[in-house]
């Protein structure tokens, strides 16, 4: 049986063995291989493999144009201008928004294919074509529709000439808003066809990819609730649309087409927006690393800029706009580049480094904008533009987030292990507790101090370590205090410890659960308490101080108001002196002892014994009446004085002396102890074989009074007002 238990117990472990292999190796697979070999084959499809749309480039066509200057109003009027006008492929707008001119022709096409004419610009407003020698409407388009042969291609317009053996003389009119390039393009219909799926594809492509992405950013912002992820996201849409207006498919947002009243207007704001988001980007980004560097008084000025921009965005048309967009971006760029170039340099981050090549695309691709807008250089655009760097800025601006979130992680980890290390090396006990007084967690020092069983799973609980009613002193605190302490008593444990530890608490509620700390404080306390014990008792024989004394009797002076009797001893031990003397302070300090314990034995609870000298004491006895106050002193005389005290192999004899008084509500607690310490004098003179009683009504009260008026007059500055020497005898000293 047993050889069969062993057995199970050996394939148990087995298994569970092979089981953690098998979920290691699909781990290393699902994590590593995959994405690599994903990585591989994409980059070798766009390499290697054959493009699913097979492209092919237009001819360009040459045309004739006339400039705004002339004045144009019909094809009838143009035409002869045209003539004169010489070819050209390309013709900058240079911002005019009046109407130009173009005439071509279409020659035979030979194959027998449908032909068509593109007009590819982005910029155009209206455009309108009529042919032949009569100037018959071929068609119209504008941002509201199409008609005719004309439709909506692309960024633009394209006309179906159809598969027409003869050659067509076509002339056009077109207007244009901001910095429009007119040309012409000639296709076959079919690749025309094809190369606007393939634009609408990519569109889509561009337009899915970054607004999957800024939509990651902004569920991942509305969760860490960061504003910096929440102006990423703003940036990666804006960037996105940067990237449709320099394509021409900023015309359509989400499947639905802008209206034409609109457009104009959204893309100033977008321009506008762009500067202002990528600037409030960078700052929130690098907002350290810039008060390192330096720069950022540059950076308010650029910041300064951004609301007027936005303000002339609206405001303004788009040939008034763009000058000042010149402008700003221009500053903008010089300053970003400054300062990443600082940043780079003092930091060397790896967030820097990606973020610094994301604004360098996106620099580079405004300023050939920039450039190609201001100096007519539109083949800058042919290579790179807001389209290519939408994405490639997109994606290293996302790498720079990354790098940021991978940092902030790495340094979160840092504090957490920084924080567990303090929390395990903490001397004081730590604890968390649910609030049915489970405990949650403990460090070390707590596990030390209650047992290393504290977070068992059966879950014990904060009452099983101490005494009664600690869960509900430690609830009350955490609901009505916000930063309370109480002091606890463990329970006590089944040791030969006579006396349980004691606990300082601190805690405070925090949601759900109860944090706080336990301290202990055994030695503390007891020092504390022998320090307050000393305070109003002896050291010597324990009993209490001329301190002790006094409280005491003010105490039970405050209950004569409501008729309660008091009464005083005052004990003074005869010829103790001598013991001190011949024997020695030790043997005395015995007897003293002794002497204390015989009359600690004599007396109840609610009776005060004190020692207010070195051989004398103070015995105050609250609603205690005379008859009785005098037998305990009768009795305490006779324990004192019929016993002899042995001190080593020595025995002594010592007796005593009481007087007893009692203490009427006038009486101040100083002239209480005097007046007993006057009836223990006359005691000690052999009166009423050593006790006196001086009762309420008592001569000696009187005399008592006479004396201290007495002394206090001789105290003064006029105690000796009407003396006068009468005779000064001469007398020798020697």
């Amino acid at each position: 049986m047993n050889k069969l238990v062993q057995h199970s117990a050996f394939w148990q472990r087995r298994l569970r063995w092979v089981n953690l292999r098998l979920e290691e190796s699909l781990y290393l697979l699902s994590a590593y291989a995959i994405p690599v070999m994903m990585a591989v084959l994409s980059l070798v499809a766009l390499l290697l493999w054959k493009n699913q749309t097979t492209l092919v480039e237009p001819a360009r066509v040459e045309f004739r144009a006339v400039v705004p200057g002339a004045q144009v109003t019909s094809p009838q009027q143009a035409l002869p201008l045209l003539q004169a006008s010489p070819f050209r492929f390309h013709l900058d707008t240079k911002m005019s928004e009046s109407p130009h001119w173009i005439s071509l022709s279409v020659q035979p096409n030979p194959s027998g294919k449908p032909i068509s004419l593109e007009f590819p610009s982005r910029h155009a407003k209206k455009l309108a074509c009529w042919t032949g020698p009569d100037f018959k409407p071929v068609g119209s388009g504008s941002q509201q529709g199409t008609t005719g042969l004309l439709t909506s291609t692309k960024s633009g317009y394209s006309m179906d000439i159809g598969a027409s053996g003869q050659s067509q003389n076509i002339v056009c009119s077109i207007e244009s808003v901001g910095p429009a390039r007119l040309s012409v393009a000639q296709w076959y219909t079919d690749d025309l066809q094809a190369s606007t799926q393939d634009f609408h594809r990519r569109a889509g492509l561009l337009d899915g990819g970054i607004l999957i992405l800024a939509l990651f950013v902004l569920v991942t912002a509305i969760i860490n609730r960061s504003g910096l992820y929440m102006i990423f996201a703003a940036w990666l849409v804006l960037n996105l649309r940067m990237g449709a207006l320099s394509a021409g498919w900023d015309t359509q947002w989400l499947g639905t087409v802008v209206p034409f009243e609109w457009l104009a207007l959204m893309r100033l704001v977008t321009t506008a927006l762009y500067y202002i988001v990528s600037l409030t980007l960078f700052v929130t980004l690098f907002r350290d690393e810039i008060d390192k560097v330096g720069t950022l008084w540059m950076l308010r000025i650029a910041q300064w800029l951004g609301l007027p921009l936005l303000i002339m965005a609206v405001t303004m048309n788009f040939q008034t706009f763009l000058p000042f967009l010149w402008s700003a971006t221009g500053l903008m760029i010089g300053i970003l580049v400054t300062t990443m170039a600082l940043v780079l340099l003092k930091t060397q981050s790896t967030v820097a480094m990606w973020y610094a090549a994301s604004v360098a695309i996106t620099i580079a691709a405004q300023l050939f904008e920039v450039l190609a807008a201001a100096l007519n250089l539109k083949d800058l655009l042919g290579a790179f533009n807001s389209v290519t760097a939408a994405l490639s800025s997109s994606i290293l601006a996302a790498l720079a987030i990354a790098a940021q979130m991978r940092e902030e992680h790495n340094k979160r980890l840092e504090v957490q292990a920084e924080l567990q290390h303090t929390y395990e090396a903490m001397p004081i006990g730590l604890f968390s507790l649910d609030l049915r007084g489970r405990f949650i967690s403990a460090n070390p020092a707590l596990k030390r101090m209650l047992g290393s069983r504290l977070l068992e799973s059966n879950g014990h609980t904060w009452q099983r370590y101490f005494s009664g009613g600690a869960w509900a002193q430690l609830h009350n605190m955490v609901h009505t205090q916000n930063d309370g302490e109480i002091e606890l008593r463990g329970r006590t444990p089944l040791t030969d410890q006579i006396e349980p530890n004691r606990y300082l608490v601190k805690a405070t509620l925090a949601r759900d659960r109860i944090e706080g700390s336990l301290q202990n404080i055994t030695e503390k306390a007891k020092a504390t308490e022998e320090l307050l014990y000393l305070v109003n008792n002896d050291p010597l024989t324990k009993v209490l101080n001329r301190r002790g004394v006094e409280k005491a009797l003010d105490a039970a002076m405050a209950d004569l108001a409501m008729g309660k009797p008091l009464a005083v001893a005052y004990l003074d031990l005869d010829r103790f002196r001598l013991i001190n003397d011949l024997y020695g302070h030790s043997a005395g300090d015995e007897v003293l002892q002794q002497v204390c314990q015989r009359v600690i034995h004599m007396i109840s609870g609610a009776i005060h014994f004190g020692r207010v000298g070195g051989d004398e004491f103070v015995l105050v006895m609250p609603d205690t009446k005379m008859p009785v106050a005098a037998l305990i002193c009768r009795g305490i005389i006779d324990s004192v004085g019929n016993t002899p005290y042995r001190v080593g192999d020595r025995a002594f004899h010592v007796r005593g002396s009481i007087g007893l008084i009692e203490v009427n509500a006038e009486m101040q607690v100083k002239d209480a102890v005097s007046t007993a310490d006057r009836a223990c004098h006359d005691a000690k003179m052999g009166k009423n074989d050593g006790l006196v009683i001086y009762e309420r009504n008592a001569n000696a009260f009187d005399q008592h009074d006479a004396e201290l008026k007495l002394v206090e007059q001789l105290s003064t500055a006029s105690a000796t007002k009407g003396l006068f020497v009468m005779m000064q005898p001469i007398m020798s000293l020697s």
